[in-house]
């Protein structure tokens, strides 16, 4: 796995993907800077103490939305940087190179998936730990539940780069990975509001179908509601998004091994 590892590692060098994580974090590095010029009056008397809860309760922490906003662009980056590394890997000549190793191929997909995992994923805590670092020496704000976001981050860019390494291995295509994590995308964004869409009709069969969909469909936007919740120390009450995302995402994976075992290339 070292060596799969490392060769994505040099792959994302040579496709330059290393130094456009390299410039998001020097841009939003200086954003952070700028934001120490501004001071802002924190203080409220007795009386407008309620009324900031309320709004802080409405609005929540500003600083851990934006945060995970800057860390889910970061896993954004990555799923659109390493949707074709599959479909790459099981072209007509490196494919051959890939399944000549000593390697089951269940084993050698495993290594690849989870070898672009590792380099991505750990480019994403770096360029995270470097932006909450300078945030919290500029603010004076440090949280340990921050690590919150960070977990739940890799879970999603888990679950997302499942659905690009199945299609990229169904169908051999960078397009079509690309495009599937789009659809995915835009169906859990439709599905969020399926209270809406069952109110529009009277059928059972229809909203029988809208609520299955809603089930297997992963949602990352409410897994990140999930982490913000957390870290911002409020109770969760519904974990079901987390688990039923992540277990789409492995029966993708579980699926994308089995179509890699039959296919020949």
């Amino acid at each position: 796995m070292r060596g799969i590892t490392r060769d994505t590692l040099v792959e994302m060098f040579d496709r330059k993907l290393f130094y456009v994580f390299a410039a998001v974090t020097v841009l939003s590095l200086l954003v952070v800077f700028l934001t120490g010029s501004f001071e802002v009056d924190m203080s409220i008397d007795t009386a407008g103490e309620r009324d900031a809860e309320m709004l802080n309760e409405m609005l929540g922490d500003p600083i851990i939305r934006v945060f995970e906003f800057y860390l889910s662009f970061l896993v954004f980056l990555a799923v659109m940087g390493t949707a074709g590394l599959i479909p790459n890997m099981l072209e007509k000549g490196r494919a051959d190179y890939y399944l000549s190793k000593p390697l089951s191929r269940t084993a050698l997909f495993l290594n690849k998936f989870f070898g672009i995992l590792i380099v991505y994923g750990l480019t994403i805590m770096l360029s995270g730990v470097i932006i909450y670092a300078a945030v919290g020496l500029i603010h004076d704000l440090f949280c340990t539940r921050i690590i919150y976001l960070f977990l739940f981050s890799m879970i999603a860019f888990f679950i997302w780069f499942s659905i690009t390494a199945f299609a990229g291995v169904a169908f051999g295509s960078n397009a079509i990975a690309l495009m599937s994590a789009f659809i995915i995308w835009i169906l859990q964004k439709i599905l969020a509001g399926r209270e809406i869409l069952e109110a529009l009709t009277s059928s059972k069969i229809i909203k029988y179908i809208v609520d299955a969909f809603y089930y297997i469909i992963p949602k990352t936007g409410e897994i990140s509601d999930i982490a913000i919740k957390l870290t911002a120390g409020r109770p969760v009450n519904d974990w079901m998004p987390f688990y039923s995302s992540f277990l789409f995402a492995l029966a993708l994976l579980y699926v994308a091994i089995v179509i890699f075992k039959l296919k020949n290339y």
